[in-house]
């Protein structure tokens, strides 16, 4: 019996603009010790205002899909979290302000599709992370979180992401390391 169960995703071609809003760290599986609960960060790499307003994110399942509610705005280099428990975020990260939540689903330990698709319902981004090599094992319940290298390079390879140091840094900058 195979240890894992493998499953092909079709997802209808779409091209992504060029620059938009990407996803840039994820959260997936928490250390028993410090678990605020699934989340994801959005980063704006550009020189223009985003208007989340109707936003949608969404894991594999389509029926798990969180609104962003009216006006939520994006400035540029801006980051805002998505969290799965707005409670438990806010009480293991007290000084991140820029969050919204609660996604009422969590995100697959096991790695998974994830989509944020604009106001029209335009694909804005897309990332399938894992939890084996060549995707930063780290990440898979000792505490770092995912983190992308860098926002202009295809954040759907997993040479472009890296395990953070200690539990993330959620809406904020990146002290970078790389784990390759």
């Amino acid at each position: 019996k195979a240890e894992r169960d493998y499953y092909e995703y079709v997802i209808e071609e779409q091209s992504l603009p060029d620059v938009s809003i990407v996803i840039n760290e994820i959260n997936y599986h928490s250390s028993d010790e410090f678990d605020p609960g699934d989340w994801v960060e959005l980063y704006n790499p550009t020189t223009e205002v985003f208007d989340l307003s109707n936003w949608t994110f969404k894991d594999e399942v389509d029926d798990h899909l969180f609104e962003i509610s009216e006006n939520v705005f994006l400035n540029p280099s801006a980051y805002i979290v998505l969290c799965e428990d707005s409670t438990s975020f806010k009480t293991l990260f007290p000084d991140v302000v820029n969050f919204i939540g609660d996604l009422n689903f969590g995100l697959s330990g096991g790695g998974e599709l994830i989509r944020i698709f604009d106001s029209t319902g335009a694909l804005a981004d897309t990332v399938y992370y894992d939890d084996i090599d060549p995707w930063p094992e780290e990440a898979d319940g000792n505490g770092p979180t995912l983190e992308l290298i860098n926002p202009f390079e295809d954040n759907a390879l997993a040479i472009n992401w890296s395990a953070s140091e200690g539990y993330g840094s959620p809406g904020s900058i990146k002290d970078r390391k790389s784990t390759r």
